[in-house]
């Protein structure tokens, strides 16, 4: 019987252009759709997609994972293969386990050690669980790829500052336009990305903040925050109007302002510039709006060139959080080569897990007044109590894999820790 395979296609900004990775992009509404796709043919599926990259993980063992891939990523999005030659890229076993953990450090991102990755990571994790498409083998990588991100940013200074895509593009248009404080700015979207821009235009000293969504309400309640003002989408063109900044972040598949919308605009603006930063893939604005007289228009890749004074501030944190991906690939190696022999250190690992996450939830109720920091912090501490305490037992199951009364061994664990039987046989397909 083959063993199971672990695979990774994706494309990301710098692998490909944006028309590129625009068509390959997967909204909120399609991921399970592609999980499902996945899952057809694979054991496992995991789908991660921002406005930087989209990726594809499948755990398989009965058919090649590389050909499942691609057949999800091209066929499915009626992308020719051949379009695909050279702007993806395709790991395996432990370098798609490393790919992973060095995106969830934010070292594969636009903005070195970006602060939204770890959401999104989390994100697409919690999905791919509720979807049923996340089992033993991701059930370990995923939860994994978040611990080692929450340690690179608090064992290092990579995230120092919270930078984001979204600050960058507030960056850019204080480069633009200098002072912002007597700027109307239209924020498109409702998403983390919008209230990290949001949260950015605050602290750039913006004080009239307009926040579009398709649902009013969550408009509402971004806006609420900060004073700002939600407009409901057919209020945009009075937005637009309005406005000397747009800054777009939604996961609409189609354009939300035209190139015709702003040319109809431009006699009631006055011949007022507008400058418009889109930070969304696929793209929220029509790409020839930058042809419409009086309208800059930025996308997502025009950011890169701000994140480079990013890269040399940061740059020297990028050999510490190496150094932590490795120590994260050799423990998901440690853990993979003693599932082939005793799947009860997977079922042990488990129970520890439900025990801490339970209590480091009862204990963070009780602390209300905790930062993000301070949790990821609390987090990061208890997943290392557990890992130490589980040294001990689980080095001794290891050492044991060759004996000939392992699986004794395995049956005497499984009693002095109460697994209960369901527990264990779960171990091998579900977290």
């Amino acid at each position: 019987m083959n063993e199971y395979r672990i695979a990774l296609l994706g494309v990301n900004h710098r692998s490909s252009p944006l028309a590129l990775r625009e068509r390959l992009a997967l909204t909120d509404e399609r991921v399970p759709e592609a999980l499902h796709t996945l899952a057809e043919q694979a054991d496992e599926a995991y789908v991660l997609s921002t406005c930087n990259r989209t990726e594809l993980v499948v755990v398989a063992r009965d058919a090649d994972p590389g050909e499942i891939l691609f057949a999800a990523l091209a066929d499915r999005r009626d992308v020719p293969r051949d379009a695909l030659a050279g702007h993806t890229y395709l790991f395996f076993d432990d370098a798609a386990v490393r790919h992973l953990f060095r995106v969830a450090c934010g070292l594969d991102s636009m903005v070195l050690g970006e602060s939204q990755i770890l959401g999104q990571v989390r994100d697409a994790d919690n999905l791919a669980l509720a979807e049923e498409n996340s089992g033993r083998t991701l059930g370990r990588i995923l939860p994994l790829a978040l611990e080692v991100g929450k340690r690179a940013r608090a064992e290092t200074a990579i995230g120092l500052g919270a930078i984001s895509p979204s600050s960058v593009a507030v960056q850019l248009a204080r480069r633009a336009l200098s002072d912002l404080e007597q700027r109307s700015v239209l924020v498109i979207g409702a998403g983390d990305a919008a209230q990290a821009t949001v949260r950015s235009l605050v602290d750039a000293g913006v004080g009239d903040i307009l926040v579009a969504n398709r649902s009013l309400a969550r408009a509402e309640a971004v806006a609420s925050d900060v004073g700002g003002t939600a407009v409901p989408y057919d209020g945009l063109n009075e937005a637009l109007t309005r406005a000397d900044i747009v800054i777009s972040s939604t996961g609409a598949p189609d354009h939300i302002v035209t190139a015709d919308d702003l040319r109809a605009l431009s006699h009631e603006r006055g011949g007022r510039p507008l400058l418009c930063i889109d930070i969304a893939v696929p793209r929220d604005i029509d790409p020839e709006a930058g042809n419409v007289p009086g309208v800059v228009l930025y996308n997502v890749d025009d950011l890169d060139a701000l994140s480079e004074a990013n890269l040399q501030d940061r740059g020297r944190e990028v050999a510490g959080v190496e150094e932590i991906v490795e120590e994260g690939v050799l423990e998901y190696r440690t853990w993979s080569i003693a599932q082939r022999v005793l799947p009860t250190i997977g079922a042990l690992y488990q129970k520890a897990e439900a025990i801490r996450q339970t209590e480091l939830e009862r204990t963070v109720r009780r602390l209300p007044g905790l930062s993000a920091e301070e949790r990821d912090l609390l987090d990061v501490m208890t997943a290392s109590i557990v890992r130490r305490i589980l040294h001990g037992p689980v080095a001794a199951l290891k050492a044991r894999t060759g004996d000939p009364d392992a699986q004794d061994l395995a049956l005497f664990v499984q009693e002095l820790f109460a697994l209960p039987p369901e527990e264990f046989e779960a171990a091998g397909s579900a977290r």
